[in-house]
């Protein structure tokens, strides 16, 4: 075939652990299930997306696929009979047991082209409990030349007896030094990149996404309004309803990363690297100590909340979160 495929190449930070993989591999010791953990936004998906087109191609170059063989072509249309993706029907979903299944019988053939068969699950984290338990089957007896590929933000939705049955692959956030360059070299404005870097909590692809997010341009408020919370001169209830207008789990992750710079300037170990924040993130840091680490644990029990798909009550959880960095007795006991 003459027409390139569209290859999906690892992120840089990401192409020494492929090649691990691949010389994994190529040793005979590939296990039957590879789980890619690590925070969202960091190209745990695009890791997973390359190493199953590398393990589809039919004369892979330079430990990428070569994007012009009919295993590539196939592969990247979703057509190749040796590839299986699991993924939620629109996101936020739920990953259905009857997917599972479908899986499990797709595992079990032999494959077609003589190669591996190979199954993309992302994100993990989307099976319930009762798909979970039905994958532990396959997890167990897999199929010969079978491999299953998990990518999970959340490694504790995951039953530690499918964790158990997988060989982990930990990502970590990339350095900075690493990742700046990047985003920069993705965004319009290029000198943007460490402000968004510092709003995503590190994570590059995330980064880029939130270029375009509503709230973006507005954090200079949204910092100085969780500060005039914090310092009793905003009403939680009112300040929650400006915050219920933008993208919760976004914002979410935004105030976790205010909230830890915050405390870094408080210590005076950390300089405001945004220009936007230099006024407003000082304010924030006069706070106690006690009060933002409290509220920086709620945050992330909220964001947790939302990735589990328990379909929280926006409103009312905002309120609470600003409710404990005003200081609220009465909230210390809720279960975020």
């Amino acid at each position: 075939m003459s027409d390139s495929a569209a290859i999906e190449a690892p992120c840089p930070w990401h192409r020494d652990t492929l090649q691990q993989v691949l010389a994994r591999r190529d040793a005979g010791r590939l296990p039957h299930a590879l789980l890619f953990t690590g925070p969202a936004g960091i190209g745990k998906g695009r890791l997973a997306e390359s190493l199953l087109q590398v393990l589809l191609c039919e004369s892979p170059r330079g430990g990428l696929a070569c994007g012009r063989c009919h295993g590539c072509h196939m592969s990247t249309a979703g057509t190749h009979p040796d590839l299986c993706r699991v993924m939620p029907a629109e996101p936020g979903k739920a990953i259905r047991i009857d997917q599972v299944r479908e899986l499990m019988e797709f595992a079990s053939r032999t494959p077609q082209y003589g190669g591996h068969r190979v199954a993309l699950l992302m994100p993990a984290q989307a099976m319930n409990r009762n798909a979970q338990n039905a994958l532990l089957k396959t997890l167990e007896e897999p199929g010969a030349d079978t491999l299953l590929i998990l990518v999970c933000d959340q490694l504790s939705a995951l039953l530690p007896t499918v964790r158990s049955r997988c060989q982990q692959q930990s990502l970590p956030v990339p350095p900075l030094s690493v990742a700046e360059p990047w985003v920069a070299g993705q965004l319009a404005v290029p000198e943007r990149a460490a402000a968004l870097l510092a709003a995503a909590g590190g994570a590059p692809l995330k980064a880029v996404a939130l270029e375009q997010a509503d709230w973006f341009g507005e954090r200079a408020a949204l910092v100085q309004a969780l500060a005039r919370t914090g310092a009793g001169q905003a009403s939680p209830v009112v300040i929650a309803r400006q915050f219920a207008s933008y993208d919760t789990q976004a914002l979410l992750e935004a105030c976790y990363g205010w909230v830890r710079q915050a405390l870094r300037l408080s210590q005076g170990a950390h300089s405001v690297t945004d220009p936007e924040l230099a006024r407003a993130m000082p304010q924030l840091a006069r706070l106690p100590a006690t009060r933002l680490l409290e509220f920086a644990a709620a945050v992330s029990r909220a964001r947790r909340l939302f990735l589990s798909a328990a379909n929280p009550n926006r409103d009312l959880l905002l309120e609470q979160l600003l409710l404990i960095l005003a200081g609220h007795e009465r909230v210390a006991a809720l279960e975020i």
